[in-house]
């Protein structure tokens, strides 16, 4: 079995009114029935660096790829460590966030079925990874919960 690093979770937001809103996304139930024995499951956009990419540009790629336009890009001050058994491999995933311009998300039906915008406590009720979790909380606690992010976690 490898380890692999060069996984990446960016947690989507915008500043809504009344408050910040994060993107979910569904898994499809191709994808479900082709790797996860039919369970569905709300996830986040997900991503690898690619050999000799910078995280930034790997950020932008990921985020292109839904069709959102990224404001300010994060580090998020949070990683964690799974099994991926579509991968076959254990991973640890850096946590980012990006805040997206208005636009429409868009999606690939084989991967994801839905994109919906969430509440702080609904999209940490939505998902069921520990990790997915803890990076929702650690991208509250560090960029969309302080009136003033720290500049020196801001990457673009």
């Amino acid at each position: 079995m490898k380890l692999d690093s060069s996984v990446l979770d960016i947690w989507v937001f915008r500043r809504a009114v009344p408050e910040v809103q994060y993107l979910l996304l569904h898994s499809s139930q191709p994808k479900a029935d082709r790797y996860f024995n039919g369970g569905r499951f709300w996830q986040i956009p997900s991503d690898f660096v690619r050999e000799g990419e910078k995280v930034v540009d790997a950020l932008e790629r990921t985020l292109g790829n839904f069709g959102i336009a990224g404001g300010a890009l994060w580090a998020a001050e949070h990683c964690y460590t799974i099994y991926n058994r579509r991968f076959d491999s254990m991973q640890i995933i850096a946590v980012y966030a990006a805040e997206a311009r208005p636009g429409e998300i868009r999606l690939d039906p084989e991967e994801h079925g839905e994109a919906r915008w969430c509440s702080f406590d609904e999209a940490l009720s939505l998902v069921t990874y520990r990790g997915l979790k803890d990076g929702l909380r650690s991208t509250r606690e560090y960029i969309t919960g302080p009136a003033e992010p720290p500049r020196e976690l801001r990457l673009r």
